[in-house]
């Protein structure tokens, strides 16, 4: 294909493929892989990675986006909600599951490797499972039944990543109820949920210093960005439906376009930080729209197939980087003591370096999770029978 002609949108079956969208999300899942990175590197000290946590929230507008568009006018029944709180569950819980089983083993050997003597006591340290501990049975318990970031704790615990996991499943039934009994359809339908959106987000800026908001209120900041990502849905069907009135867009004018809102986001990211933070769902929003239509150049850069495999492997790589990120910390601290130093700015390009077979174990690994844990799995919990009690509860 010329590279001046109109790339379309792929479609699989009767489902459209957002190319672009897909492979930022990939991108972004390894950029939280390094934010979470214990050692200093000069990757990491960079304003851009540093505020990365707002980078989450545009996770959640990918999910509100892609809810919106594959159910509008679908969830209407029991049948249909009890189908899609299924799927959704198969599709996050036997990642989250084997890497909370994961986290518990580390936590046993962290007990272990005290007791036999392995492993000094820091000062203010508190092993898991012992008394004060936010790392327990309890939390075990509610990571089980993925209440654990819904206010439930004081803190992150296990494989704190998880947290999003927890509140985007809740906020799936706020999805559900609405598209059953309040499905919007009219432009004034959309402005509401505008301003529930703006609601949110400024209510936690009156109780939060910045968006970095997890454990306790973490659940309203998946609102927030969950629904900018159904505005965006529904604006850019309206949208596509002038577009194909209208013809295909300008190849160099929709290459502008992205390359501004690019800039802009990154811009956002490393310079509106603190309160301002809290605007993200408006550079949310024109993230979504503008890549949506996988119009412009960057847009079919990032279509490429090394940004779709990324993508496909990206829930894996989100899961399971933190204990990985752990283990080449202890490794690095022992084997390379001198050049992996936590806050030491003249060993940052030792750092760099130990980022890349970082990433690449996380990459492999996570291929490995995706093939052997994610899609048999998902396959599983689809496919299973729920009881009639089961069924009820559910609807």
């Amino acid at each position: 294909m010329s590279i001046a002609k109109t790339q379309p949108q792929k479609t699989y079956g009767h489902v459209q493929y957002y190319a672009a969208l897909d492979g930022f999300r990939g991108l972004l899942a390894i950029f939280v892989a390094i934010h979470h990175a214990t050692w200093f590197s000069y990757l990491n000290y960079r304003s851009f990675i540093n505020e990365g946590f707002v980078i989450i929230d545009l996770f959640f507008a990918f999910s509100g986006f892609l809810m919106f568009t594959l159910y509008a006018g679908k969830l209407n029944d029991k049948a249909s909600c009890v189908n899609f709180m299924q799927r959704r569950f198969a599709r996050l819980y036997p990642i989250h599951i084997f890497m909370l089983a994961v986290f518990v083993g580390f936590a046993v050997l962290r007990l272990l490797a005290h007791k036999a003597g392995f492993a000094e006591h820091e000062a203010g340290e508190v092993l898991p499972f012992s008394a004060g501990a936010a790392e327990g049975w309890g939390s075990v318990l509610s990571h089980i039944t993925l209440t654990h970031s819904m206010g439930l704790h004081d803190s992150l615990t296990f494989n704190y990543p998880s947290w999003t996991i927890s509140v985007e499943f809740f906020a799936y039934f706020v999805f559900m109820a609405m598209m059953v009994w309040m499905p919007p359809r009219k432009t004034w339908h959309f402005g509401l949920i505008a301003a529930g959106v703006a609601g949110v987000y400024y209510g936690l800026s009156r109780v939060k210093p910045n968006i970095d908001i997890t454990y306790d209120l973490g659940f309203f900041r998946c609102l927030g960005g969950f629904f900018t990502g159904i505005l965006a849905a529904w604006v850019h069907g309206k949208l596509t439906a002038r577009r194909i009135e209208k013809g295909p867009p300008n190849l160099a004018l929709s290459t502008f376009i992205e390359v501004v809102t690019v800039t802009l986001s990154v811009l956002f990211v490393i310079y509106w930080t603190g309160k301002l933070q809290f605007f993200v769902a408006p550079v949310m929003f024109a993230f979504m729209v503008v890549f949506a239509s996988d119009s412009g150049l960057v847009s079919r850069f990032m279509s490429l197939p090394i940004f779709a495999y990324l993508a496909k492997i990206s829930y894996s790589v989100y899961m399971i980087h933190v204990i990985i990120a752990i283990a080449f910390a202890i490794v690095g601290a022992r084997l390379f003591p001198d050049y992996l130093v936590v806050g030491d700015i003249e060993n940052g390009l030792w750092g760099d370096l130990y980022n890349i077979p970082y990433l690449i174990t996380v990459i492999a690994c996570s291929h490995l999770t995706w093939k052997y844990v994610e899609v048999p799995g998902g396959m599983f919990l689809r496919k299973l029978k729920l009881s009639k009690s089961a069924r009820k509860v559910t609807a």
